[in-house]
């Protein structure tokens, strides 16, 4: 059994949830209304058997900072953090290695980042990989769109993914959101 960590992060709009493991991010959970839904959401989610440890500190520089700015409309990057993709299939990680280098602020569709990865005839797959992505926002999946609608975001459901774009765009950082309305 593998063994992971996890540390609860406080944003303006509640508590996330990171694990990691060998040194690896390996789970992000968007902000809940509180640590308990927060964990309840990732033990759902978990894709890997482990025993899982808190921990009080993320042992990654400024993640925390990061994802707290992000929160405030502040454009910020998660693409220098190591991912731990080796149990997803090798389309999937291909996938979210793409997914990862959209930047701030910018939306592709599902076809085109399908063309990006080398394989044009496989949106629908994309969008099917995008929804095992274990770390939502880190690996920015909600800035995959459909050509002519926002698609989906299979865990969260598209309030939140309009509210992550939203919070991409706003020209005022500074700010908060709820999803919780």
């Amino acid at each position: 059994m593998s063994r992971a960590y996890f540390s609860y992060l406080e944003t303006g709009l509640g508590f996330s949830l990171l694990s990691w493991q060998e040194d690896k991010l390996r789970a992000f959970i968007l902000p809940q209304k509180s640590k308990e839904k927060a964990l309840s959401m990732f033990q759902k989610q978990a894709r890997f058997s482990f025993y899982l440890r808190p921990q009080e500190k993320v042992p990654f520089p400024s993640l925390e900072e990061r994802v707290q700015n992000y929160f405030e409309g502040y454009p910020v990057s998660f693409t220098t953090y190591p991912f731990y993709l080796d149990d997803l299939p090798p389309f999937t990680r291909e996938v979210l290695k793409a997914t990862a280098l959209i930047p701030y602020g910018k939306t592709i569709t599902y076809g085109q980042l399908a063309e990006k990865i080398g394989k044009p005839r496989a949106s629908r797959a994309v969008g099917r990989a995008l929804g095992q992505n274990p770390l939502p926002l880190l690996i920015p999946c909600h800035r995959v769109t459909a050509r002519y609608d926002w698609g989906g975001y299979s865990t969260y459901g598209l309030r939140f993914k309009i509210l992550l774009l939203s919070i991409e765009s706003r020209p005022n950082p500074g700010g908060s959101f709820s999803p919780f309305v």
